[in-house]
């Protein structure tokens, strides 16, 4: 790599270059769409204090290593101002931010981290929706690689311009280009991140790749099944190529990071490698990428991260843990697992009840933010890699349109092409809503735990068939242990926590019991028990906008499906969404009720009195009600869903995973042939279920 620039105010990353490219040297950073170039999401700028340092001089290390360090002081309020725009920060960020840039000889790329620290003086907060990410050049780079189902050549920027508005802000029809009639949504990029390593850019015209590395996966959130945004086509007038990398995701369910007044916290997030290869097609740099990825989590932890107020300990501090699962099922007596995921995780808590912030007295009106300022008029930071051009570049310069507020403009007008500007990165200015309240994106408060805690750090692996699982590199602190495996309904959660000190090295937790939990005698289950939808029909080729839309498509007469004859596969779909009546070429269709019938037969030997369970593994669920019909008799509806979050729409299969149990009474069922229906109700095609499992479990009446 040649060098970078970063900006000593907000922490920007502005310029990116490389003298092995075709063209040499030629910019790699976006500046037509969205937030431009790389950036974390928040950012120290207007912070009440700012400090620029170099946290490694390469002076003293004969030139091996060097690193620059941003940090803003919130001095316990908010740093992002009075109108800050990520998701769920509307009452701002109270916590201190440093964000640190490091180059090292012969890497081929650059690292990056951010520190926050709520101090124990400092009041009650909450960190939102973040990530680390790019807007990269469209003159650059054509080619995004998630995996090996999503690896291709992209529209341009210039094609999403010309597209035209589908049911969200973040689809379009395409009318021009490669891929012209194609519905281009960035929701059907994401990914399970806990499954890609090492995902980002190319070009086939300049033979040059950016990639985002996670060296290890400890400080995401929400455990190893979390799906979020990874790279896609911006959604800004110019269309910018895209890369995120969400440390607190929202998308699929989302997270929680909350922490109370006067609570010491601090986490470090990354380092991040930003990987940039040179000298081939994008096939072979993506492979590359995904070795680099195997090499830089070898190194894990970094020797080089250091400093008295940065809690990330080294590799004599942290503890392998290990040991084995036995599972102990009576109605799985010979199992042996398959996919088996292990974690550790700060042990489950109760939902913290929101602060309301009281808006502060209005402000005069402020200079345009730095944020988007052009890095040559910038004070900034330039990192020159050990292997530089013959000359120093100029840094590079936006072109002169740069929009100076991030997008967040009322104008309106047409493009060139005719469509309207603005159409899809519009950011109305945030107002105090009722009872002083500060306006913005809010969630509702939830319980912490391992699939949506992003306060803490976690650490998972695939364990082996026989239960045995090894966990490196963990963080000296206090756990409760989780387990999820294929096959198995519901997870391990040990009521017991675990302390790991110190310099333990090797923890062996030995032989641990996993007893399943059941309702009575099986008899019958619909899907794999995986905490997605991907064994049934489309569960391998879902990322299309639109399935919702195509259900009344495949499934005219709904779905009417046979325990031990139908085939989940092509005789299930993917979810049970409103039957479409409208088929609306935007998709801003409504649905009619939609019945799923489900016939069975209940074995001789099985109980038709006491207690029948349905048990419903939810990958995600986004109705109010489901009717649920047994033999002809409404025993519904289950009014008890509150799953998931947001895969239909965003073309997913996994999500929030939840199960909802539904019992109703076994005289209800009969010896011999049953029926049981679950209807959707009617209402907007893309508000449904996406079923990981259904099963049916009937107990005798307790003596």
């Amino acid at each position: 790599m040649g060098w970078s620039e970063e900006n000593k105010k907000t922490g920007d990353l502005t310029s990116v270059k490389t003298p092995n490219t075709v063209t040499p040297d030629i910019e790699l950073m976006g500046y037509l769409s969205g937030h431009h170039a790389g950036y974390w999401e928040q950012s120290p700028d207007l912070a009440p204090r700012r400090e620029n340092k170099i946290t490694i001089d390469p002076a003293t290390n004969s030139g091996a290593r060097a690193e620059v360090s941003v940090k803003g002081y919130s001095d316990g309020v908010s740093i992002l101002g009075p109108h800050p725009t990520a998701a769920g920060q509307g009452g701002g960020l109270i916590a201190d931010l440093e964000i640190r840039y490091t180059l090292e000889r012969g890497a081929h790329g650059l690292y990056t981290y951010a520190i926050y620290t709520h101090q124990n003086t400092y009041p009650a907060g909450s960190v939102g929706e973040s990530r680390f990410g790019f807007k990269l050049s469209g003159k650059v780079f054509d080619w995004l690689s998630i995996d090996d189902q999503r690896n291709a050549m992209m529209p341009t920027g210039k094609d999403w311009d010309a597209g035209t508005d589908l049911n969200m802000k973040e689809a379009r029809r395409l009318t021009t280009g490669i891929y012209k009639g194609r519905a281009e949504h960035k929701y059907d990029y994401s990914a399970d991140q806990f499954k890609i390593p090492a995902f980002g850019w190319a070009s086939t015209t300049q033979k040059v790749g950016l990639y985002i590395i996670n060296p290890s996966f400890e400080y995401l959130s929400s455990g190893p099944l979390h799906f979020e945004l990874t790279g896609h086509i911006d959604d800004g007038d110019g269309g910018d190529p895209t890369l995120l990398d969400y440390w607190r995701g929202t998308h699929y369910g989302g997270s929680v990071l909350s922490f109370a007044a006067n609570e010491p916290w601090t986490k470090v997030v990354g380092p991040i490698f930003i990987y940039v290869p040179t000298g081939a097609d994008p096939n072979t740099l993506f492979t590359d990428a995904k070795k680099k990825a195997t090499v830089e989590q070898s190194r894990w932890p970094y020797t080089f991260v250091k400093g008295n107020d940065v809690d990330y300990p080294q590799t004599a501090d942290r503890v392998t843990v290990k040991g084995r699962l036995k599972l102990i099922d009576p109605h799985a007596r010979n199992f042996r697992f398959t996919t088996l995921l292990v974690g550790l995780a700060y042990p489950d808590q109760p939902a913290v009840p929101r602060v309301l912030r009281v808006a502060p007295p209005p402000a005069p009106p402020a200079p345009p933010t730095s944020r988007l300022t052009p890095p040559s008029s910038q004070p900034s930071i330039v990192l020159v890699s050990y292997q530089p051009p013959a000359a120093t570049p100029d840094a590079a310069t936006p072109p002169a349109t740069t929009p100076p507020d991030n997008g967040a403009t009322t104008d309106h007008s047409l493009l060139p092409n005719g469509q309207r500007r603005n159409r899809g990165t519009y950011v109305a200015p945030r107002t105090s809503g009722a009872g002083g309240r500060l306006g913005g994106f809010t969630f509702q408060p939830q319980p912490i735990t391992w699939q949506n805690d992003a306060k803490h750090y976690e650490f998972w692996t695939h364990g082996t068939a026989d239960g045995s699982f090894t966990i490196p590199n963990v963080r000296p602190g206090v756990y409760q242990l989780h387990a999820v495996a294929d096959g198995i309904l519901g997870a391990y959660d040990a009521t017991a926590t675990l302390t790991i000190a110190p310099g333990q090295h090797v923890l062996n937790l030995g032989t641990i019991e996993w007893h399943p939990v059941h309702y009575g005698q099986q008899i019958f289950q619909i899907g794999t028990a995986n905490r997605s939808a991907r064994e049934f029909f489309k569960g391998d080729d879902h990322w299309h906008w639109g399935m919702y839309i195509e259900y009344a498509k495949y499934f005219p007469n709904d779905i009417d499906f046979t325990v031990g004859k139908s085939d989940p596969a092509k005789d299930w779909y993917i979810y049970q969404v409103p039957h479409d009546i409208d088929f609306k070429p935007t998709g801003q269709d409504q649905g009619r009720a939609t019945p799923w019938t489900i016939h069975f037969t209940m074995p001789a030997n099985a109980p038709t009195s006491g207690k029948a369970t349905l048990r419903f593994g939810l990958s995600d669920a986004s109705v109010r009600s489901l009717g649920i019909s047994v033999n002809g008799k409404d025993v519904g509806p289950d009014t008890d869903l509150r799953g998931g979050g947001g895969a239909i729409m965003r073309d997913g299969i996994e999500a929030t995973w939840v199960e909802r149990d539904f019992a109703f009474d076994a005289s209800l069922l009969h010896p011999g042939a049953n029926i049981i229906v679950l209807t959707v109700p009617a209402g907007p095609v893309g508000s449904g279920i996406c079923y990981d499992v259904v099963r049916l479990e009937v107990a005798p009446p307790t003596p």
